[in-house]
């Protein structure tokens, strides 16, 4: 790309030339009159220069819209190119939630590394809806989702599964009929929660139990409100937290119940007890999402590839 449309490109995305002359390590005067040059041959301003950040004039708009294409056959060039060298080379850039990136994708993220080892695995670690964003403008090769109403907007392919249990302190007293359905996290890690006779308790059953909430803006915290509602509890709210791992974390330091996902559980954990429940929500399954209309690298199909055949 010429190097006067990556200092535009720049100070759109930084709002600001200051900065996007810092970032380029160029000074302000020649990044301003590079883009003077190009707002000259052209014969209209790109940015709106008395706003804060700077925002682009409709001209700068569709000249901006041209360079996102310019970018995107440059990557898909590049790609195509690793392609040829039969997966001796190339990068897949991948994004997912904290959780997903923690303790979802590292066992996938070992199987593709040990038979691809020289494909690069750059990871981006944000919302959900932030990366969908990013996918969207073709700044992620792909990501996840467990959300039906984002899944079907997108290219998708079957990737893996969660199963959402209860988490309770063991320090909260319990009669004889629901300890007796209690899982140890032993349990828990050897997959016995998953088995077809797995007892399970009914969430009405712990109608005084402390709950710790988790931000209704979290896939598993709108998925909570969801559960509650199919099943008409009205939980007791002690405290609201951002994300599930906080949300287990406060459990297993005897705070109160909350909603987990299995995947959380290692086999270690001590004075907490898990409940199986029913719910049409208790089971997330994730799909892998691709851009739209975009190139998919080889890597990026010997990726799904790899997810077709394990969980």
């Amino acid at each position: 790309m010429e190097l006067e449309k990556k200092y535009i490109y720049q100070v759109y995305v930084n709002g600001s030339f200051s900065k996007a002359a810092e970032a380029l390590f160029v000074t302000q005067p020649a990044l301003s009159i590079a883009i003077r040059k190009v707002e000259k041959e052209i014969g209209a301003a790109l940015f709106h220069r008395g706003q804060r950040p700077l925002t682009l004039t409709p001209v700068g708009e569709m000249y901006i819209s041209y360079i996102k294409k310019e970018m995107l056959l440059e990557q898909e060039m590049k790609q195509q190119i690793d392609d040829l060298h039969g997966l001796m080379s190339g990068d897949i850039c991948l994004g997912g939630t904290n959780y997903m990136n923690a303790y979802l994708l590292p066992p996938y993220i070992t199987r593709f590394t040990r038979r691809f080892p020289h494909i690069h695995i750059r990871m981006e670690e944000t919302s959900s809806d932030q990366l969908i964003n990013l996918l969207k403008e073709h700044k992620l090769d792909f990501t996840f989702s467990c959300d039906e109403s984002v899944i079907q907007e997108f290219e998708n392919y079957e990737s893996f599964s969660d199963h959402i249990l209860l988490a309770l302190p063991s320090h909260f007293a319990l009669p004889e009929t629901l300890l007796s359905k209690a899982l140890s996290a032993g349990d828990v890690a050897a997959g016995r929660h998953l088995a077809k006779d797995a007892p399970q308790v009914e969430l009405s059953d712990f109608p005084e139990i402390p709950f710790i909430a988790i931000d209704a803006h979290i896939n598993l915290g709108a998925r909570s409100l969801k559960i509650f509602e199919e099943t008409g509890v009205n939980p007791k709210r002690y405290i609201e937290v951002p994300q599930l791992v906080t949300a287990y974390r406060l459990a297993l330091a005897g705070i109160g119940a909350s909603f987990l996902s299995d995947r959380l559980v290692d086999g270690t954990e001590q004075h907490i007890r898990f409940f199986t429940f029913r719910s049409r929500y208790a089971i997330r399954r994730y799909r892998l999402l691709l851009p739209h209309g975009s190139y998919t690298p080889a890597a990026v199909k010997e990726f799904i590839k790899l997810l077709k055949t394990s969980d």
